[in-house]
């Protein structure tokens, strides 16, 4: 069973890829660094509720939408 770290870095690769977006780009647009994005989509990070906010504004998507595990 998928931890909710694993969820959620899914979620954030899932709505980065209907974008069009690399991970690269995602980093730069939210000001982190490509390999802590990189570690947060893995599943081996917890972003602090900043970065939620960051990644949500750059994938113009609600906060509780990052949650949407479906």
């Amino acid at each position: 069973m998928a931890t909710l770290r694993e969820k959620f870095g899914q979620r954030i690769k899932e709505l980065r890829k209907k974008q069009s977006l690399t991970q690269e780009k995602l980093a730069e647009l939210a000001k982190i660094d490509y390999s802590y994005l990189n570690l947060i989509e893995a599943g081996k990070r917890n972003p602090s509720l900043k970065r939620i906010a960051k990644l949500a504004r750059v994938l113009k998507v609600s906060i509780s939408e990052l949650f949407n595990f479906k």
